[in-house]
């Protein structure tokens, strides 16, 4: 298994800064989606079927906001990590996170058996409510 090294942050800082970049301008700016004069059927309503479609357009923007704002918050939780000469460490385990991991999801935090689990106890959490 490769694994980060620090000679790598420079090539990771780049990449977490321009996530960073992407999702600050597409929570500062709205998503497309919700734009007035966008695919979404922005208009006067006329009916019944017009004021659930604009429900269900603001329901998927506000869903948008909120993944980007989680995503958002691991980007810069990563770059932390960087200067910390922490990033590449699962934070549960402490072990090494594998590099084509880190290379799919830079601001991963944890190794795959780590997130698993932690995906295994959020679903058993869910189920039992």
């Amino acid at each position: 298994m490769q694994t980060y090294d620090p000679s790598q942050s420079a090539r990771f800082g780049q990449i977490l800064a321009r996530r960073a970049r992407e999702l600050r301008s597409a929570l500062g700016s709205g998503h497309p989606l919700t734009e007035p004069g966008s695919a979404a059927p922005w208009r006067e309503v006329l009916d019944f079927k017009d004021v659930a479609a604009q429900d269900a357009w603001a329901s998927l923007a506000e869903v948008s906001a909120a993944q980007a704002t989680r995503e958002l918050a691991l980007v810069l939780a990563a770059q932390r990590r960087i200067q910390d000469q922490d990033y590449g460490l699962c934070l549960d385990c402490g072990e090494p996170i594998d590099l084509r991991r880190l290379l799919a999801l830079p601001a991963t935090p944890y190794c795959i058996a780590c997130q698993d689990r932690q995906e295994q106890q959020r679903a058993t959490a869910a189920y039992r409510h």
